[in-house]
Order: structure tokens, then C-alpha cells, then sequence
């Protein structure tokens, strides 16, 4: 598996490229958005990991022109942001998104996220990583409104 992780922060961006070297994925990397979309260009990639915040294009526009490209448009994304803040949380709502890791969590949590997001749609669990599991007590989850 391929991972292209995108942030400006090049210390985070080589942890992040050891980690996940270090679970056999490989990893390519690119410090702005603009640098990110034309990896994606010319590399194959099976997962973007993106910084939201980042100068030339930011995240949030990398993700518009990613699922805007047909041959991405469900290409597994996962926003990082050392950001947790209501404008930043808003910013990830968008139902296109397919995760958020904030950087100050475990590192497990973003090795949960990546093995998520690239499990296929039929086969993931229904609460993603970091997210709080239903108690037994709670009413089942269905799809019915």
C-alpha cells in the first residue's frame, strides 16, 4: 500500500513517514497541497493523509480538486490537523471527508485510521477509529431516519 502524506511541517511529515514505514506501507510526501496533487499525478497512491492548514493550497482545497478528478473521487483521505478548534472541526464536516486525526492523539489512533480507511466500504466497522462505540444500553444503530 502507497500513502501520500502532505504537511508542511517537514519533523511531522518524517515521523509520519517512519511510522508508517515501520508497518511495511510505503510513503510518499509532499509539503503543500499543490506539491501533493501532482504526486498524485504521477505516483499511484492508496491513501492521502493531509495537513489542513499549509501554504500555496491548503488541505481543504487539495480535497475539493482530489474529489473533483473523477479517477480520486473516492480516494481515502485523511485530514491531520494540530488544530481542534470549532472553525477547524466545521472545515472537516463535509461528508466527503472521510476522517480527521487530530496531532496531539496516539499515534495508534492514526495506524487504526489508515488500516480504516483502507479496509473496503462492506467490510468496515461502523464507528471509526477514535470515535466512542455506542454503550449496550443505547438503542441499536439502523439507517432508518
Amino acid at each position: 500500500m502507497r500513502i501520500l502524506v502532505i504537511d508542511d511541517q517537514q519533523e511531522y511529515r518524517l515521523m509520519l513517514r517512519d511510522i508508517l514505514m515501520s508497518h511495511q506501507w510505503d510513503v510518499l510526501m509532499a509539503s503543500n497541497g499543490e506539491e501533493g496533487f501532482h504526486r498524485l499525478s504521477s505516483d499511484e497512491v492508496d491513501l492521502v493523509i493531509s495537513d489542513i492548514y499549509m501554504p500555496v493550497m491548503d488541505g481543504i482545497r487539495l480535497h475539493k480538486k482530489v474529489r473533483a478528478t473523477p479517477q480520486w473521487a473516492t480516494l481515502p483521505f485523511l485530514f491531520v490537523s494540530g488544530f481542534d478548534d470549532e472553525h477547524t472541526r466545521n472545515a472537516v464536516q463535509d461528508p466527503r471527508v472521510d476522517g480527521f486525526f487530530r496531532k496531539s492523539a496516539p499515534i495508534a489512533e492514526l495506524v487504526e485510521w489508515v488500516t480504516y480507511l483502507t479496509t473496503p466500504l462492506a467490510k468496515r466497522t461502523r464507528v471509526p477509529p477514535g470515535a466512542t462505540p455506542p454503550s449496550r444500553n443505547a438503542p441499536p444503530v439502523t439507517d432508518a431516519p
